[in-house]
């Protein structure tokens, strides 16, 4: 059976919903602080409810955040690969979301931050299991070459590669390694502009023959990009965003998650488009619908 690695870094999140973000020396007021697990989380979770065994490659540190990061793997099924750090605590974000949904962080990480060579070389990995890599991760000094050394001597079956926010701040070096190994880049189109631009530039850094590219449009859906062929629109579901953190990370567990099962790549785009439209019409981090509840938006 299929097993799903998520390398990346699980952190605490500490969300508050505000009207507005304060002008620079302002300040305004807030609702109740929410802490919650975020971070790599968000997709374990995504991928987990949708009934795909996951595993998590990260660091997950000793303090009060670390254990509230492993008390929800737990509740999850989520198996936890590596030991927790004696080092510190794992990371924290604070995140502000404004009426229209659109959320902004401030991020401090932690233990996360720092996965080593022989952190995957301990492991034993199976030849169908698929991986989920974070742009987030390969920023950091230590994790972004060490994925890039793994992934210079292992080739996953299938690796969904998500650029994030901070794509611009990724060496070149490390960003090229993850490319050459991605079956899936899925990306919004702020990500898109900051890679090249355009899908041109990014096929000619994507190195596999049989990789495509997933750009995501919001409320539009996702355009699927193949080698050779036309771009095809996926449509998205209308809903109301109440909060869209976390809707890449649903897509993007959703997508895995329907791959694994043997759905061909548009049927599985379609289905990560409800997965996210779910997602972002409810408050939360970890907001990856149930097979139930995903279920149920695809037949209504």
């Amino acid at each position: 059976m299929t097993r799903l690695v998520v390398v990346g870094s699980v952190i605490g999140d500490q969300m508050m919903t505000v009207p507005n973000l304060p002008e620079r020396g302002g300040d305004v007021l807030a609702g109740p602080v929410v802490a919650q697990p975020g971070g790599a989380f968000n997709i374990v979770a995504a991928a987990v409810r949708l009934g795909l065994e996951t595993a998590l490659l990260g660091r997950i540190g000793t303090g009060p955040i670390g254990s509230m990061l492993v008390d929800g793997l737990d509740r999850l099924g989520a198996t936890i690969l590596l030991p927790r750090s004696s080092d510190g605590d794992s990371g924290t974000s604070i995140g502000f979301i404004e009426p229209d949904g659109e959320r902004t962080f401030v991020t401090s990480p932690g233990v996360e931050q720092e996965l080593t060579p022989d952190d995957f070389d301990s492991l034993d990995w199976a030849p169908d299991d698929s991986v989920y890599v974070s742009g987030y991760d390969l920023v950091y000094p230590v994790t972004g070459p060490t994925i890039a050394y793994w992934l210079g001597t292992h080739a996953p079956r299938t690796l969904l590669f998500d650029p994030g926010p901070l794509v611009d701040d990724i060496p070149d070096g490390v960003l090229d390694a993850v490319l050459a190994q991605a079956s899936v880049a899925s990306l919004n189109d702020r990500e898109l502009a900051l890679l090249g631009g355009d899908v041109d530039s990014l096929w000619a850094r994507l190195g596999r023959a049989d990789a495509v590219i997933v750009e995501r449009i919001g409320a539009e859906g996702s355009v699927l990009h193949r080698r050779g062929e036309a771009p095809l629109r996926v449509p998205g579901r209308p809903v109301t965003v109440v909060d869209s953190t976390g809707a890449g990370d649903a897509h993007a567990g959703a997508m895995l998650a329907m791959l694994a099962e043997g759905l061909g790549v548009e049927e599985a785009v379609h289905r990560a488009n409800v997965a996210a439209s779910l997602a972002v019409g409810r408050l939360g981090s970890a907001s990856g619908p149930t097979r139930e509840a995903l279920t149920r938006a695809l037949e209504g």
